[in-house]
């Protein structure tokens, strides 16, 4: 063989040789695959965390709407103090003006039967007696009387009449007549005139026995 052809033969050696050897980490290079690392798998249905890093806040419940204006309060709920009743509920009744109200009272008692009588005469008219020996009774004063006995009391000035109008010395066995107006107790035993009080005590019903 010439020198021309050794030559050719030590360079496919050469390049057989080299072709066989590996990269340079002793091992074959696969060539045209890429190799990407796996991203971890993310559960369905669940909700990425916040930028933060904390869990998701629970939804809060809904609250109840507020009330309308004008709306009627729930069923069993008492109307608001100062409130008007409802429609529909009876007014309590006007009360009758004077009824049950004294307007003026008077006692005679003494003399020699030892009477003790009061009559108890209210401002409608109606009166009632106590007596010693006949016990309690009832009656009603008529109109025209009712009206003569109001105005000899309005007449009388009765806050000053004397508070004792007697005998001095006492009269043995009188008969003593109290009468109670607003508050004043006058006492006479009818020796002395006091127009006034004379007046109330004639316009008192069922006084004597």
């Amino acid at each position: 063989m010439g020198t021309t052809a050794t030559a050719v033969v030590a360079a496919v050696l050469s390049g057989v040789l080299l072709a066989g050897c590996g990269t340079g980490n002793g091992g074959p290079t696969e060539t045209g695959t890429t190799t990407e690392a796996a991203s971890p798998t993310q559960p369905t249905g669940s909700t990425p965390p916040t930028g933060n890093g904390a869990p998701p806040s629970p939804t809060a419940s809904p609250s109840a709407p507020p009330s309308q204006p004008g709306s009627p309060p729930p069923s069993g709920t008492p109307p608001p103090s100062g409130s008007p009743p409802p429609s529909g509920t009876p007014s309590p009744p006007p009360s009758v003006p004077g009824k049950g109200r004294l307007l003026v009272t008077a006692t005679v008692s003494g003399g020699i039967d030892g009477r003790h009588r009061s009559v108890l005469v209210h401002a409608d008219g109606s009166y009632t007696t106590l007596d010693r020996s006949k016990g309690a009774d009832k009656g009603r004063m008529r109109p025209a009387a009712l009206t003569e006995l109001r105005d000899a009391l309005a007449a009388s000035d009765f806050a000053s009449l004397p508070r004792m109008s007697v005998a001095d010395p006492p009269v043995a066995d009188g008969i003593m007549t109290a009468v109670a107006y607003r508050g004043r107790e006058v006492v006479t035993d009818g020796t002395r005139k006091v127009p006034g009080l004379d007046r109330v005590i004639a316009a008192l019903p069922a006084l004597d026995p």
